[in-house]
């Protein structure tokens, strides 16, 4: 009988991770233990190693949010990580299957699956080969997958040989049919408990399909499959959307992410909330300021200007992002008539309008917003706005010319005007 994929019942949830990472937190905080003894010269050098390292990474998120690639930083660490936890693994190769099942990315599962598959493991060969016949390679990917699953099937994984047994009787990935060793292979994995695989021979040997038939043989085989019923269904890949599990963390996570963007929402449209938002944005700058002088303080006190120059990086770093965001942002104030309009100010939506129709320097010219405007302005009783889009639908400017509609505009200016 199969035994479950991954070894699931030994890695998972965070049993493996306790003592490697344990272990690693000895190797980095042990030395500065010896700080009140003879070798706190030791403790010394390693704490300021640990420092610099912290540092260094810091330094490379931060280059990583300014490019966009934060993903790569983090993966490489959470990586490095997994490779150190699996070390210490009693079975690494069922370590790398459970979390090729339910690593994210899927880049991070591919990577694990091949190394299970490195490693040996006869199922990380046949979802290897799942990946290869389901992943829309071809006729190639149908012999790469032909080739996994032999292997697997000769490590004893009974749905491998199922599979290869299917492809040798069916001439699957270009490969001439091979009746015997089909039937070599069926009968392999039936005999390790795979019941599809028993069901196919009862009915090979009833009808003769690719055997002779054989009443015993068929009466056997019938009885061995009844053994073994309920029959599984036959696995699927794991990179396909409908196959691989929900991740617990990815749902949490989204579901917090969209619990802080509705928050975010109802307290960035109250007059409260943004007034919130702005003394908490000022308790941050304060207590940015403090650190900042206090790192001052001790690098000119007895540290030898080391904070400053290991803080001097990041600043210059934000020093330049903010500068480009002044450059490249746009060099007016605050934009007064918008405000009014977007309150509905009738004669403030008119210009809104004009400005939209004229166009200029830090506002290209569109038709259609203006007239978006003006129809916003006209609802509102403004006798200009009125005109201007009988004028936009008499001359098609940023809608369907329609003479009826600008007629019926023109006539409700006239009453406003008499009015």
């Amino acid at each position: 009988m199969r035994k479950p994929a991954g070894g699931a019942a030994f890695v998972g949830g965070w049993s493996p991770w306790g003592r490697p990472l344990g272990l690693l937190f000895l190797i980095l905080l042990g030395p500065c233990l010896l700080r009140s003894t003879p070798f706190s010269w030791i403790a010394s050098v390693w704490t300021w190693t640990l420092i610099l390292g912290l540092w260094m990474l810091a330094m490379a998120l931060l280059l990583a949010v300014m490019v966009g690639s934060v993903r790569a930083v983090l993966g490489w660490l959470e990586w490095r990580v997994r490779l150190w936890v699996a070390h210490f693994a009693p079975d690494p190769e069922a370590l790398w299957l459970h979390w090729a099942r339910h690593a994210h990315p899927p880049e991070t599962a591919l990577k694990c699956l091949e190394r299970a598959v490195r490693l040996g493991n006869p199922e990380a060969l046949f979802q290897e080969g799942l990946i290869f016949l389901e992943g829309g390679f071809g006729a190639g990917g149908q012999v790469a997958a032909v080739e996994r699953f032999r292997k697997a099937a000769g490590l004893g994984h009974p749905e491998a040989a199922f599979r290869l047994a299917e492809a040798l009787r069916t001439g699957l990935a270009s490969c001439q049919t091979a009746p015997s060793e089909a039937e070599t292979w069926y009968r392999r994995s039936a005999g390790k408990g795979f019941g599809p695989a028993a069901a196919w021979l009862a009915w090979a040997y009833q009808c003769g399909d690719g055997v002779a038939a054989d009443v015993e043989e068929a009466a056997f085989w019938r009885e061995a499959s009844g053994r073994l019923e309920p029959h599984p269904e036959l696995s699927r890949s794991l990179f396909r959307h409908d196959a691989a599990p929900e991740d617990p963390l990815v749902r949490l996570t989204s579901k917090v992410n969209r619990g802080l963007e509705r928050g975010a929402d109802r307290l960035v449209v109250r007059r409260t909330g943004r007034w919130i938002l702005g003394i908490v944005g000022a308790l941050v700058l304060a207590v940015t300021t403090w650190a900042v002088a206090l790192m001052f303080w001790a690098g000119s006190s007895n540290l030898y200007h080391l904070p400053l120059i290991m803080l001097a990086p990041p600043l210059f770093l934000l020093g330049w992002m903010g500068w480009r965001l002044r450059r490249e942002g746009p060099r007016r104030g605050r934009d007064r008539l918008r405000e009014a309009a977007g309150a509905g100010d009738p004669e403030a939506c008119f210009q809104m309008g004009l400005r939209h129709r004229k166009g200029g320097p830090d506002l290209p010219k569109d038709d259609l917003g203006a007239v978006l405007w003006f129809r916003k302005a006209a609802e509102r009783g403004h006798r200009g706005a009125m005109v201007a889009l009988s004028e936009a639908y008499l001359g098609g400017h940023g809608v369907v010319r329609d003479p009826r509609e600008a007629a019926r505009w023109a006539e409700t200016a006239c009453h406003e005007s008499t009015s």
